[in-house]
């Protein structure tokens, strides 16, 4: 998702379809790869269906994609997303072209077109100042994406947009409730927390600790216990969604409704 102050200032302030013709024409990016050399961080970001398309065109899975350090998992907006690694440029640049060029992950797919969301989906707009090329000519969004199926990965990239922000109020949910948690046993006076302590059968660790320790060794636990529950969150959401290996002799869009439904029934009770 984009971020922005006002859309005209990262943008010509339009929003397109997929039907309408946008100025990125880049003539093949003949002469020119700039954007794939750059050092560009954590911003190409993967979605299952760019992880389909790498296992296709590379034979590799998740992990060995991993280990060759062509890939690397980062925390990004507060849950752990895997990301081309850009430190140098990227690993799929051969002779100053993309090896990968008709598998390549959506977000190089669009560039320098961005998405912007709303209630109902998306709309594209053409991001200003970024690509180096000049004189680009009109051409249509789809033909731009050169995506098999649009409508379908249309529907996909709306239904992971939903899944992450999902994913991101799960986390914060289960932060939230051991800090309300946390807050109400540092704020109960002793003859309470005593009675607390006895309620969950912790009576001698309170009398052996004393009020205070106990007290701090317990927020402490809290604390603790809610890191590791979303650890486990996100590491479901990896391993579900992209570490274990795709069909790549079958539809994309089915393995990840499947996928999709899985990890959403095993993560919504987690607390």
């Amino acid at each position: 998702m984009l971020r922005y102050e006002k859309i005209e200032d990262i943008s010509d302030g339009k929003l397109y379809g997929e039907d309408d013709e946008v100025c990125v024409g880049t003539n093949g990016c003949k002469g020119c790869s700039y954007c794939c050399k750059s050092d560009m961080g954590k911003s190409i970001v993967l979605t299952p269906y760019d992880m389909y398309e790498l296992n296709l065109v590379t034979g590799k899975s998740f992990d060995e994609l991993l280990v060759e350090f062509v890939i690397e998992l980062s925390m990004i907006d507060g849950i752990v997303m895997p990301h081309l690694k850009m430190d140098g440029g990227c690993k799929f640049l051969k002779d100053d072209r993309c090896s990968i060029h008709l598998h390549r992950p959506g977000i190089c797919r669009l560039f320098p077109l961005g998405r912007l969301y709303n209630e109902s989906g998306f709309d594209y707009i053409v991001q200003t100042n970024q690509c180096q090329i000049k004189g680009r000519t009109p051409v249509k969004v789809s033909d731009w994406l050169g995506i098999d199926e649009l409508d379908k990965n249309t529907e996909f990239i709306n239904k992971w947009h939903r899944f992450v922000k999902f994913e991101r109020k799960k986390v914060s949910s289960i932060r939230e409730m051991a800090g309300h948690e946390a807050r109400r046993i540092r704020e109960m006076a002793v003859e309470d927390l005593e009675v607390y302590a006895g309620i969950i059968g912790e009576q001698e660790d309170f009398e052996e600790k004393g009020a205070e320790s106990y007290r701090s060794e317990k927020i402490e636990e809290i604390n603790e216990t809610s890191e590791a529950t979303i650890k486990e969150v996100m590491k479901r959401c990896i391993s579900i969604l992209y570490l274990d290996k795709y069909d790549t002799t079958s539809d994309f869009y089915e393995q990840f409704d499947k996928r999709l439904r899985r990890t959403i029934s095993e993560i919504r009770g987690m607390n």
